[in-house]
């Protein structure tokens, strides 16, 4: 194989080869450890990570901020919830579920994948309307998606169990089965981003006249991704009722909305090593705060530092820790060879009088 076919096809498996090897070996160090308070900790910051894939995959290629994505999450958790919980506590718990709900029961992957298509359907519903707009009306328009899912599912008792939250879910996301769920939602979003649908859709977040006038249907391609990340976000969403065992609307509201958000643009808005980066950097920041507050009994330290250390980062860098840029081959390369240079000169450099 010649260099430069080489170096072409490393071009091409870089951007998702890169952070899917990062999360493979943090996990990888997380299991060595042993520590189950370690490896519940790296399970949830996968879960979280499925989430910032998601929102990266309409956010970072629309260049529209959404705050409702999370709502899909809600979704995608009430359902598949509901078609795992043993019927005969279904019927004590929750006995006037609806249709199918009341009556099937289902292994957890079929039902977070049922979770995460009904999911991108209500998605495909809101998103019809709603990506009409852009800017900041459009992401007024998704705050309100998101309230108005947040105060259905808080009274709709028959479905969701209201403010006394969904019980009885069976506990059945892992470590490793979330690993599978992580590594999926990375290939899945680089390969819309590369697509000729993703890629449209990144010429029309540059310069949306101009994509018009070339024949790209913003609104539908919008609607695509939207729909595309609600899947995402969906699945993100059954995994994390299936490891608390328990679904409340205030999982799904204000706080995992802007700590997602929080992760993808101290990461990068625009680039998917960007989300990976930011969520494993926000997560371990934020457990390290967590230790010191409980260590030091100074309370709320851990939002307070974060909020702190998130900001600094903004303002050093703007675009996030990427730059908004994906990792690319030729810059892994010549790190590479940088310090392997210096390597050698460093090994080659002639010892200093007395020195053995």
């Amino acid at each position: 194989m010649s260099v430069r076919k080489h170096d072409h096809i490393m071009a091409g498996l870089t951007p998702v080869a890169g952070p899917s090897l990062l999360v493979i070996v943090v996990v990888a160090i997380v299991a060595s450890v042993g520590d189950a308070g370690l490896s519940r900790i790296a399970t949830l910051g996968l879960v979280n990570l499925i989430l910032v894939v998601g929102l990266y995959t309409f956010v970072g290629n629309s260049g529209i901020l959404s705050f409702g994505q999370m709502s899909f999450m809600a979704v995608g958790a009430y359902i598949s919830g509901a078609l795992t919980i043993p019927l005969t506590m279904r019927n004590v718990l929750l006995p006037n579920l609806p249709g199918p709900l009341g009556t099937e029961l289902l292994p957890t992957v079929p039902a977070i994948v049922l979770g995460a298509a009904v999911a991108a359907v209500v998605a495909f519903i809101v998103a019809i309307p709603l990506m009409q707009l852009s800017g900041l009306a459009a992401g007024i328009a998704s705050l309100a998606v998101l309230q108005i899912t947040y105060v259905v599912a808080s009274n709709w008792n028959d479905m969701t169990g209201g403010a006394a939250s969904m019980p009885g879910v069976p506990r059945t996301t892992d470590l490793w089965s979330t690993l599978v769920w992580a590594l999926a939602a990375i290939a899945v979003a680089y390969l819309f981003q590369i697509s000729r649908f993703g890629l449209r859709l990144r010429a029309a977040r540059e310069d949306q006249g101009a994509a018009a006038s070339i024949g790209v249907n913003v609104v539908w391609h919008r609607v695509f991704a939207f729909c595309l990340s609600a899947f995402i976000v969906g699945a993100g969403g059954g995994l994390h009722i299936h490891f608390l065992g328990i679904g409340s609307p205030e999982s799904f509201y204000l706080g995992i909305t802007f700590m997602t958000l929080a992760m993808l643009v101290v990461g990068g808005m625009n680039s998917l090593w960007g989300a990976v980066l930011g969520t494993l950097v926000v997560t371990t920041i934020g457990e390290l705060l967590l230790r010191i507050e409980l260590a030091s009994g100074v309370l709320n330290l851990r939002e307070v530092g974060l909020a702190l250390v998130m900001l600094a980062i903004l303002i050093l860098r703007p675009r996030g820790i990427t730059g908004g840029l994906e990792l690319e081959w030729y810059r892994v390369r010549e790190w590479a060879g940088w310090r392997l240079v210096r390597g050698l000169s460093a090994g080659s450099r002639p010892m200093k009088p007395g020195k053995r």
